[in-house]
């Protein structure tokens, strides 16, 4: 049996079982898929009202509870207010919200701009999940039926689906959800939702309580299958360390390591930090992430993210503005994304690079705008430049509505792409959930 099939069956059988158990209120994981729910937790981080470390996707509710039932709302500024609602809100929709979900969204693209968090890798799908949690579990079974892969294969998925256990401080899980390691917005080095999820098991310890002297901190371990697409399939190991080095101040390290039986090793690493503060309502941040391949040569060079961001607004808005610079050419030798001896790229999954959505070995400035409302209506503006090594460029460009409507939350995307490989191609993408 293959491990795809392994991950399948078990997630089905155990699913089901787990329907038998008793419901109860319990913590859940907080996904990498929600760009305005991370902003939130972010105004509330770098206003120092919370500690612990969100520079990492998933994480679980529970690491948040004791820090947000402390808070008082009326002590608050308007912009700490509207996020403290909004991830209050969540909150209550993971504990006790609809569990059922029903989504549909097509692009005439072959080629779709990705915003954060969106998981369009196909030209149509139709998702249905429910999600199911007890007094110390949390599970939920995902099936995605897919038109026009880009990969052009794997039409039936399990992608999203998950089921996991909490112990105390540990939390155990068999998933295949999306990772986000890192500050970044646009460009991840690692880990993004640029390509589809893998099927792994992953053990994350986050201490209540951390030691004397010592703040609150977050250690995830994770053991993949990695298919990346082109008939290579890798067993990939990663381990991350997160927390808060000083007041307004948060750092993280990783590291992966790929092993096959017919390919070298490729290990990668990666170090970032993050600070921010507020001024009355406004919000400012600067974040850096760092990487390096298994070993770094006299003409090599780290590849790195640099961005800033500002976020402000009202008890019923928030503006956001983000600007990075990603420097992805790691030189001749030893580049962080490395080609093997058939010039095809280690680190893939699915045809996709699994962290930066920008071409390898290029220099891309990008800059997104987000309004976000409480009522869960935003509007987003999404600009990037690429400049290759052989002088090949990219321009992308992103202008998306989000809106409730007939009980849902309705998505309409316009893109643009133009480049070297690109003459001005206008795409549109519709999207649209219901949760019952």
């Amino acid at each position: 049996m293959s491990p795809i099939s392994f991950f399948r069956n078990t997630i089905i059988v155990s699913g089901l079982s787990l329907l038998m158990a008793p419901s109860a209120v319990s913590s859940v994981w907080i996904e990498a898929n929600d760009v305005e729910l991370r902003n939130s937790l972010i105004v509330l981080a770098e206003s120092g009202l919370i500690k612990t470390p969100i520079q990492q996707f998933p994480i679980t509710w529970k690491s948040l509870l004791p820090e947000l039932d402390a808070l008082e709302l009326k002590k608050l500024t308007a912009t700490q207010q509207l996020a403290l609602r909004h991830v209050r809100h969540q909150l209550s929709q993971a504990q006790s919200g609809p569990k059922t979900r029903w989504y549909i969204g097509a692009t005439d693209s072959e080629q779709a701009v990705q915003d954060y968090g969106d998981d369009t890798y196909e030209e149509g799908k139709i998702s249905l999940s429910r999600s199911m949690h007890g007094t110390n579990w949390a599970a939920r079974i995902q099936v995605n039926y897919r038109q026009d892969p880009f990969e052009g294969d794997h039409k039936k998925t399990l992608d999203g689906s998950y089921l996991a256990y909490n112990l105390n401080d540990w939390s155990f899980s068999l998933d295949s959800l999306p990772l986000r390691w890192g500050p970044a917005e646009h460009s991840s080095l690692l880990f993004s939702n640029n390509a589809r999820p893998m099927p792994k098991i992953r053990i994350d310890y986050a201490p209540d309580y951390p030691p004397a002297g010592m703040n609150p901190f977050k250690i995830s371990l994770f053991s993949a299958y990695q298919d990346d697409g082109y008939s290579h399939y890798n067993r990939v190991s990663g381990i991350r360390f997160s927390s808060q080095l000083f007041q307004h101040l948060w750092f993280g390290v990783s590291a992966i390591e790929q092993t096959a039986d017919n390919r070298p090793d490729n290990r990668m690493l990666t170090a970032d930090a993050r600070t921010g503060f507020d001024w009355g309502s406004h919000q400012f941040s600067a974040y850096a992430e760092l990487g390096i391949d298994r070993k770094l040569e006299t003409d090599d060079k780290p590849v790195y993210t640099l961005g800033a961001q500002w976020m402000t607004g009202s008890e019923e808005h928030r503006h956001s503005v983000t600007l990075e610079y990603s420097q992805l050419d790691g030189g001749d030798e030893h580049d962080f994304y490395s080609l093997d001896k058939n010039q095809q790229q280690y680190f893939l999954n699915h045809q996709r690079n699994p962290g930066s959505p920008f071409p390898r070995e290029s220099q891309t400035l990008s800059a997104s705008y987000r309004n976000f409302s409480a009522d869960g209506s935003a509007w987003t503006a999404l600009l990037s430049h690429s400049k290759e090594k052989n002088d090949d460029t990219l321009s992308r460009a992103l202008l998306r509505r989000t809106e409730p409507a007939f009980s849902g939350l309705i998505k309409l995307s316009l893109q643009y792409l133009d480049g070297s490989h690109y003459d001005g191609d206008v795409g549109i993408q519709l999207s649209g959930e219901w949760r019952f």
